[in-house]
C-alpha cells in the first residue's frame, strides 16, 4: 500500500508564525492531506500541490456540508505548508476554489427538517449493525445538539453522570468540555442507547474501522438516504441546528429568528410575546445555547438562529 508522502512533509515543515499558529496550520493541513489521499490522489511532495488538488477536497468539504469559515481556514493552511516547500502556485482568492463570502449569520434555516431525520433515523434504525450505529449517533446529535465527532465519540460510562447530568468532552472544539445540567429524559436515553455500540478505544466508532473511514462511511451512507444539502437544504451538522432551533423556542417560546421572514418580523413577534423585556428574554436564551452547543461566546450562536438586526 502507497504511503501518504504529505503527512511526512507536514512533519517536518518550518513554517513561521506563533506555536499555536504553526500547530493549528499543520493539523488543518494533515486534514487536506488524509482527504486528497483518500480521493485517489497522490502526490508525493507538497511541492506538487495544484490547484486541481485543492480544488477537489474543497468540493468535497462543501459537500460534507461544512461552514465556509472553516473551508477557508483549512485553505489559509494548504497555502501555508505548500508556501513551506516554496510551492507559490496556488490561488490566492479563496473565490478561484469556489468559496464563497464569509456569512455566519443564516438568512434561511440550516436545520435539517425533522420529516427528513425521523425517515433516515428510522430506516438505519431498522438496518444492519452498522446503520443502528448511524442511527444512534444521530439522535444524540439531534437529542444533544453535538457536532458529528462528539456524536461518536461520547461514551456513556464517562458522559453520564451519577446524578444523570451529562459531561460532554470527547471530540470538542477547541477542548472545550462542557456540562448539560438539566438533561431530558430524552437526552439521557439517547446517550445510554449507545452503550452496545462502545468499543475497545471508548467510542462507537468500530474498531476495525478509522475514525477518517467511519466519517466518510456516515456521510455517504446518510447522504444517499437524503440527508444532504443537496437533497434537503442540510447537512448532518444541520441537527445541531434543528437542536439550537427547538432549545431556542423552549426557551423563549419563539420562532428562531431565520425562521421569520426578516429580523424586523422577528422582533415584533418578540416584543408581542414579552413586551419590553424581549431583548433580555432573547439574551439570556443565547447564553444558555452558547454553553449548551460548546461555545464560549454566545454571539456565535447567531450562526443557528440568525441575526435579529436589520
Amino acid at each position: 500500500m502507497s504511503k501518504n508522502k504529505l503527512l511526512y512533509g507536514i512533519k517536518n515543515a518550518k513554517l513561521t508564525g506563533s506555536r499555536k499558529t504553526q500547530y493549528t496550520n499543520k493539523a488543518q493541513a494533515m486534514r487536506f492531506a488524509k482527504l486528497l489521499f483518500k480521493l485517489g490522489y497522490r502526490p508525493q511532495h507538497w511541492k506538487n500541490i495544484t490547484n486541481k488538488h485543492v480544488g477537489v477536497v474543497v468540493d468535497e468539504w462543501k459537500r460534507q456540508g461544512k461552514e465556509t469559515s472553516t473551508i477557508k481556514a483549512y485553505v489559509g493552511s494548504i497555502r501555508s505548508l505548500a508556501k513551506a516547500y516554496g510551492n507559490v502556485s496556488l490561488h490566492k482568492l479563496n473565490s478561484a476554489f469556489g468559496i464563497g463570502r464569509r456569512s455566519t449569520i443564516p438568512k434561511r434555516s440550516r436545520a435539517v427538517p425533522y420529516k427528513i431525520y425521523q425517515e433516515v433515523k428510522d430506516h438505519l434504525l431498522a438496518g444492519s449493525e452498522r446503520h443502528k450505529r448511524i442511527g444512534h449517533q444521530l439522535i444524540v446529535m439531534n437529542e444533544l445538539g453535538l457536532r458529528p465527532e462528539e456524536a461518536r465519540k461520547i461514551n456513556p460510562d464517562i458522559a453520564l453522570l451519577p446524578d444523570e447530568r451529562i459531561y460532554v468532552s470527547a471530540g470538542t472544539k477547541g477542548g472545550r468540555d462542557r456540562i448539560i445540567h438539566d438533561p431530558t429524559k430524552e437526552q439521557v436515553e439517547a446517550v445510554k442507547a449507545l452503550a452496545p455500540y462502545i468499543g475497545q478505544y471508548g467510542n462507537s466508532i468500530p474498531d476495525t474501522t478509522s475514525e477518517a473511514n467511519w466519517e466518510k462511511y456516515v456521510y455517504k451512507v446518510v447522504s444517499t438516504l437524503g440527508l444532504s444539502i443537496a437533497a434537503c437544504g442540510a447537512s448532518l451538522h444541520g441537527l445541531r441546528h434543528a437542536f439550537a432551533h427547538r432549545r431556542y423556542h423552549e426557551l423563549t417560546n419563539l420562532d428562531a429568528p431565520c425562521l421569520h421572514c426578516n429580523p424586523e418580523t422577528f422582533r415584533q413577534a418578540a416584543y408581542d410575546e414579552h413586551g419590553p423585556q424581549w431583548r433580555k428574554v432573547h439574551d439570556r436564551a443565547v447564553v444558555i445555547l452558547a454553553h449548551e452547543l460548546g461555545h464560549n461566546r454566545g454571539e456565535v450562536t447567531a450562526s443557528y438562529l440568525g441575526s435579529i438586526h436589520g
